[in-house]
């Protein structure tokens, strides 16, 4: 796993080169982690659990052929966003709706769950693969 920072002595931007294993994944959350350091810890906790589960999605489902897993993470005044590349050859499918209980049994969990972590999934197909955009504010939600 490689991990470049932007500035010396900052973590935040993060970005990560996560070879295509399940491995590899406790050494993202502890990056993940490290970079928000400085966010609500409710926030912080979101993010990442939701790069967690995409990254995880991007390994198991969307790294072909071994290619690496890009992950970025920018923090600014109000917004985290993260970011997850993978090399697959199509989109995830659309996750099924809370009314679709036996569907959510089976399987589409990860992307319902993303939806429930972050304000914003975004999946889109650019030329190396899909990236999956992941924005949540940083401060803590009221509820």
């Amino acid at each position: 796993m490689r991990v470049s920072r932007a500035a010396a002595g900052r973590v935040c931007p993060m970005e990560l080169s996560l070879p295509p294993s399940p491995v590899h994944l406790a050494g993202l959350r502890r990056a993940a982690r490290a970079c928000l350091g400085g966010v609500a810890s409710e926030a912080a906790d979101d993010v990442v659990l939701a790069l967690n589960e995409a990254a995880t999605n991007a390994i198991l489902y969307g790294s072909s052929g071994g290619q690496p897993v890009q992950v970025v993470v920018h923090v600014n005044d109000d917004v985290i966003e993260a970011s997850v590349l993978d090399h697959g050859p199509d989109l995830p499918t659309q996750p099924p709706t809370e009314a679709d209980t036996d569907a959510l049994a089976a399987r589409g969990r990860g992307l319902w769950l993303l939806r429930r972590l972050v304000d914003e999934v975004r999946l889109e197909r650019v030329q190396l693969g899909t990236r999956v955009t992941l924005r949540r504010e940083k401060r803590a939600r009221a509820g």
